[in-house]
């Protein structure tokens, strides 16, 4: 599968946002993530890095 989970950079750490990624939007200071289930999360964030070998999306807060 091609699922990527997304986690949001606070300070040196890393919170999970959400599993299962299926889309990214990014747009007006916000992105968008929807899973595989249908479910989306609006955040005011940044793409900050995707690691395509380790399924992985880090968001930075935007603020």
């Amino acid at each position: 599968m091609c699922e990527s989970h997304a986690y949001m950079l606070e300070g040196d750490e890393e919170k999970l946002i959400m599993e299962d990624v299926i889309d990214i939007r990014e747009e007006d200071g916000k992105v968008t993530l929807s899973n595989i289930i249908g479910e989306e999360s609006v955040l005011a964030a940044e793409v900050a890095a995707i690691t395509l070998l380790e399924h992985k999306v880090l968001l930075r807060p935007l603020g």
